[in-house]
């Protein structure tokens, strides 16, 4: 319309604005009016987050503390690994190809390790925009827990978890000490794993390790036990790769309807 009238009660009407011919004549209407008042002005929250800066902290408060914890004995993870979940593009099949068969969505980045205090907290700088997750260690690099899930950093902020999959309503807890003792020092900063790719890529990094200490006796001729192993590509991915996954001689997710698994059951400890 080309008026705003308010009406009480009773029914009865007054119009507060009408617009001018000008606006009327280009076509102008009024609509959506809404109230205003004065009051005073709300608490500012000052910014967590500074978008110039590359890198953010995370604080994990006790690592011990979560679901699916059982036989992990305080003092048994050292360390944690942070991997990165990358990007990829759309692909319409629903399911992994072409990253694996029936194992990963997206390839996994090695991105360092961190250490873990005796009381199971860790301070962190880590890379921001980045779908984080981690994998506790033990003493000799073994899986201990895997995490199932990722989180993100902003530029420049500092966020805290409480610890390894726990209870989402959990909120955070005072340590024993009065401290957190990640907390006494700066963060840590990502050490690399020398010698190890960041990506890995199995026809380059496992097809060579079983051309030398498997094909004697798992290639065309032999084919002991019924195993090929043997680099050459057959319909899915390669033979070695097809046989090891079909036979499930090497543990990782394998798409089940499950999450949070128990403790050593996925990576280097199953």
């Amino acid at each position: 319309g080309h008026r705003l009238l308010v009406m009480n009660s009773r029914g009865q009407t007054r119009e507060i604005y009408r617009l001018p011919s000008e606006l009327k004549k280009a076509g102008v209407e009024c609509h959506e009016p809404r109230p205003l008042r004065a009051r005073p002005r709300e608490p500012v929250i000052p910014p967590r987050s500074d978008p110039q800066q590359a890198t953010g902290r995370l604080i994990l408060q006790d690592v011990y503390t979560g679901r699916r914890m059982e036989g992990v004995k305080r003092g048994d993870i050292k360390k944690l690994l942070v991997l990165d979940s990358l990007p990829k593009p759309i692909n319409y099949s629903g399911k992994m190809p072409p990253m694996s068969f029936g194992g990963t969505y997206t390839l996994e980045r090695i991105l360092g390790t961190v250490p873990v205090e005796p009381d199971g907290s860790a301070y962190m700088e880590v890379p921001a925009l980045r779908s984080l997750f981690f994998v506790a260690l033990d003493e000799n690099n073994n899986s201990v827990k895997r995490m199932h899930s990722f989180l993100v950093v902003m530029p420049g902020e500092t966020t805290s978890c409480v610890g390894c999959h726990e209870q989402r309503q959990m909120s955070p807890f005072s340590p024993k000490a009065g401290t957190l003792q990640a907390l006494s020092r700066p963060p840590s900063q990502l050490s690399p794993l020398v010698g190890i790719p960041d990506v890995f890529d199995y026809p380059r990094d496992i097809q060579p390790i079983l051309d030398k200490h498997c094909l004697t006796c798992h290639d065309y001729d032999q084919r002991a036990g019924g195993v090929i192993l043997t680099g050459d590509h057959g319909p899915i991915f390669s033979h070695s790769y097809f046989t090891l996954t079909a036979r499930q001689l090497f543990s990782d997710g394998r798409d089940r309807l499950q999450t949070n698994l128990p403790p050593r059951s996925v990576g280097t400890s199953a």
